[in-house]
């Protein structure tokens, strides 16, 4: 008899796990629906066309891996110009020229941050297109 409870348990136990499992699962592919939908309404239907295929996409991804050592102290360096942003944009008082400035060097980091990262794109593209 005590054996069949523990099977019962441990039955128990997996339809709990196999339910919680279906219920992430629900929520997930629920808030996969939500984010295209507010991305759709957020940059439009062309959003849609505006991505490279899938094979010129590893080919970028690629690409941007093997520069990461010159692209991710830009991109550190951008996140921290944008934490500057939201610290002077936060602080009490607010002083709008100091936020404004710092929104101006956020700006500046993130044209050098694009800059470069188009032109590792670019490369990319070109070899590829060699190829």
């Amino acid at each position: 008899m005590a054996g069949n409870r523990k099977r019962n348990w441990g039955q128990m136990a997996l339809i709990g796990v196999l339910a919680v499992s279906l219920l992430g699962n629900a929520l997930s592919l629920g808030a996969l629906a939500r984010l295209r939908a507010l991305r759709a309404d957020l940059l439009g239907p062309a959003a849609q066309s505006a991505v490279f295929p899938r094979d010129i996409r590893a080919d970028l991804r690629t690409a941007l891996a093997a520069h990461g050592a010159t692209l991710r102290p830009a991109l550190h360096d951008l996140v921290a110009a944008r934490a500057a942003v939201v610290a002077t944009g936060s602080a009490q008082p607010f002083d709008r020229s100091a936020t404004e400035a710092a929104m101006a060097e956020f700006r500046t980091r993130l044209d050098r941050t694009l800059d470069q990262t188009q032109a590792v794109m670019l490369d990319a593209l070109d070899q590829r297109a060699a190829k």
